[in-house]
């Protein structure tokens, strides 16, 4: 059983949810349903929803792959808090408008995805 990957995709689903409901709220609070006619909060909230969604289907699935293959348990861990972290970061960096958050965020993304290529890569070619 996929253990490690279903509680990090929990994880990932409950936070993808809470910048849903964000960016709804955003939308509903401006009263723009489509776009964001240059409103800075909205457009930092539609951000950090987006840009979500574009980073976690294709690490989700490196992480699901490199778990059926048994990978190490520790690996598998550590990478998907790296992950996450750096998730929770942009998304704040957003928020806060605190770039050194948005640029350790993206570390943290980027260092995992690198790292997951890498191990699939491995995988492959043994």
């Amino acid at each position: 059983m996929h253990t490690i990957s279903i509680i990090f995709c929990a994880a990932c689903m409950i936070f993808y949810f809470l910048l849903s409901v964000n960016a709804a709220v955003a939308r509903k609070n401006s009263k723009i349903a489509l776009g964001e006619k240059g409103n800075e909060n909205l457009a930092r909230a539609v951000r950090a929803h987006g840009n979500f969604a574009e980073y976690t289907p294709l690490f989700l699935i490196s992480f699901v792959l490199l778990e059926s293959v048994q990978v190490s348990k520790n690996y598998l861990v550590w990478v998907g808090i790296f992950f996450l972290l750096g998730r929770i970061s942009h998304a704040y960096s957003m928020f806060a408008k605190k770039g050194l958050f948005r640029v350790s965020g993206m570390i943290l993304t980027f260092v995992p995805y690198l790292a997951n290529i890498a191990n699939l890569l491995i995988v492959y070619f043994k």
